[in-house]
């Protein structure tokens, strides 16, 4: 890609939020670089991240499709919300597509909107947990995730998550060697139990056949998970998440009854 065309991203944080703002034209050739560029945003896991559109201009109305992209292929891992603020643009064919978008992505026309919006209840349980790239860690893991399933009503889905964190957190510490971040998040009926460290190497996916270590491994995240992956942070580090769906029906009355910060 030339430099040339290459969009222009700034970005800032307005308090828990991070507000990007990309520049220059949105087409298929860019539309790469923003997609990569918002996913590691959402890996870092800001309260929200807010795209302001304003400064684009679009090839084709179409190319607005990337932040719906964007927000299904982050859905089920990151849970944090992706907004748009189309701002003082004024073509008239950007306005009618922004309008499909905002079918599936939170549409704002200014910035204080968008940043209110992030006042709304949201619908999810959420905590989290600082380890140190020590051995213990992935005991400390264990305890805090079966703890939180039980709070969280979880209890069917609680062994495999405890396994799941543990391993996780044995691979942070054995191949990261830097402080990692245990994430749990419950919503819509779905546990995502996330470890982030500042390590930037993506874990491989190991054959369907190879269970390293009696059994242990990522080989066992992928047989307990609906579904695992790894992904890179703005921060230089990554991700590694799976998730798991609930079936309690208990646990929806978790959910409901908001989310509670973690340590």
């Amino acid at each position: 890609m030339s430099r040339a065309a290459r969009l222009r991203i700034g970005v800032r944080t307005i308090g828990a939020a991070v507000v990007v703002s990309p520049s220059g034209l949105l087409d298929v050739a860019t539309a790469p670089q923003l997609r990569t560029f918002l996913t590691k945003q959402l890996a870092d896991q800001p309260a929200a991240v807010i795209v302001m559109l304003d400064g684009i201009a679009l090839a084709k109305a179409y190319t607005l499709s990337v932040f719906t992209t964007v927000a299904r292929q982050t859905a089920e891992w990151s849970g944090i919300p992706l907004i748009l603020v189309t701002g003082r643009h004024h073509d008239h064919q950007f306005r009618l597509h922004s309008a499909v978008v905002a079918r599936f992505i939170p549409v704002f026309d200014n910035l204080a909107a968008a940043l209110a919006s992030m006042h709304d209840p949201p619908i999810r349980q959420l905590t989290r947990l600082r380890l140190a790239p020590i051995l213990s860690s992935a005991a400390v893991a264990r305890r805090y995730v079966g703890s939180t399933c039980e709070l969280w009503h979880c209890e069917d889905v609680a062994e495999d998550a405890v396994a799941i964190a543990s391993e996780l957190v044995a691979n942070a510490v054995r191949h990261a060697g830097t402080d990692a971040v245990l994430r749990l998040e419950l919503r819509r009926q779905l546990l995502t139990v996330a470890i982030s460290d500042g390590n930037p190497t993506l874990p491989s996916r190991p054959p369907r056949d190879d269970w390293t270590e009696n059994g242990r491994g990522l080989g066992i995240v992928r047989a307990l998970s609906t579904t695992w992956g790894a992904n890179p942070t703005i921060s230089g580090g990554k991700i590694v998440w799976a998730t798991i769906r609930v079936t309690t029906p208990s646990a929806r009355s978790a959910i409901n009854n908001g989310w509670r910060n973690g340590q």
